[in-house]
């Protein structure tokens, strides 16, 4: 018997007037390279065929109640049934998020079992800190967008300006003259307004409050002309009259709000100012895994009852692949940075 090329022969004796039998056996080499592959790659293979095997984490790095919380909350409880594993919501509050995204950046194993909503200020927070704690490319392992949700540019009723190409022409008239409120320094709303101002080539001062509540009541009350806002905090104000919509930082118009235009179509085109929010994980999370968190939420944000809280909430569910999810945040932390440098925006100036 000739032995393939590559093997060797092993026979056996036999007895006298019987053949003896031969076992071809590939080289040792092989079967050593082949097992050691094996070894590695089955545990892999065993746990991502397992997932998820237990509870999953989803923290979020703001209190209950907020804007954050409650997509986190829409999200878990629709993953819950999708995963058939308990999805709970971890609250982590404090310094705008980073507490809760330095500690799953630092010391959460790459398992699928500690996830992270992230909020748009993700992907510029970095650019605001001399040395920031942590970097959203090198620290984390993207698996899906969830939502977004644009910003509306509101109007005390009692000032003479109706529509934004009026605000333009004020601003335009007297320079600095005009304020708006903001979410604070650094927050989105203030970066939206920042946009405006270059693109709309306007000079409105920015006056940072705690919060957007804080901010809203001013408005209201008349200390302060202009907002940019959360669609969240003011969809029942804009629907009584107590404040006035110029327009959605959106570049198309909102379902939550279809009424109020845009502000690119108001007179500033190609302007885009969106909140937006997002699940990570810690790198190097195993691409099966980020591949099975990814299927069940976009198949949580495609059911019907899934959208109908997010747009009763001001938001938009949109899932997106893991890599669309990386380029997105590369896109909006150059982006936000250049606003930033450009109107010399620091948390500690």
């Amino acid at each position: 018997m000739i032995a393939p090329r590559g093997t060797r022969d092993h026979c056996q004796k036999a007895p006298a007037g019987l053949l003896r039998t031969c076992v071809s056996v590939r080289k040792p080499v092989v079967c050593g390279i082949v097992a050691g592959m094996l070894t590695v790659l089955l545990p892999a293979f065993a746990a991502a065929q397992a997932y998820p095997a237990r509870p999953i984490r989803l923290v979020v790095g703001f209190a209950p109640g907020g804007a954050n919380d409650i997509v986190a909350r829409i999200l878990a409880q629709k993953l819950t049934d999708d995963l058939a594993q308990q999805v709970v919501v971890d609250n982590r509050p404090g310094a705008d998020g980073a507490i809760a995204i330095t500690m799953v950046a630092k010391s959460s194993a790459p398992d699928g079992y500690t996830l992270l909503l992230v909020p748009a200020s993700f992907s510029y927070n970095t650019a605001l800190q001399p040395d920031p704690p942590y970097q959203p490319k090198r620290d984390f392992s993207a698996v899906s967008l969830v939502a977004k949700a644009p910003f509306i540019l509101l109007a005390n009723p009692g000032v003479p300006i109706a529509t934004l190409q009026e605000l333009i022409a004020a601003a335009k008239a007297q320079p600095g003259s005009l304020a708006y409120a903001t979410g604070g320094v650094g927050n989105l709303t203030h970066l939206a307004g920042e946009l405006l101002k270059k693109m709309a080539g306007i000079n409105i001062n920015p006056i940072p409050y705690r919060g957007t509540g804080p901010a809203l009541t001013d408005l209201m009350g008349g200390q302060v002309p202009l907002q940019m806002a959360a669609i969240l905090s003011t969809v029942s104000l804009v629907g009584s009259g107590k404040v006035r919509a110029l327009g959605v930082t959106s570049a198309k118009r909102s379902q939550v709000v279809p009424a109020v235009p845009t502000i690119a179509e108001s007179g500033v085109p190609g302007y885009e100012a969106v909140g937006w929010w997002a699940v990570m994980a810690p790198r190097s999370l195993p691409v099966e895994i980020a591949a099975r968190l990814n299927r069940a939420i976009v198949t949580a944000l495609a059911a019907k009852e899934v959208q109908d809280k997010f747009l009763r909430q001001g938001a938009e569910p949109e899932a997106s692949t893991p890599a669309a999810l990386v380029a997105h945040i590369d896109s909006e932390s150059q982006k936000w940075a250049r606003v930033l440098k450009e109107a010399n925006i620091q948390l500690n100036p």
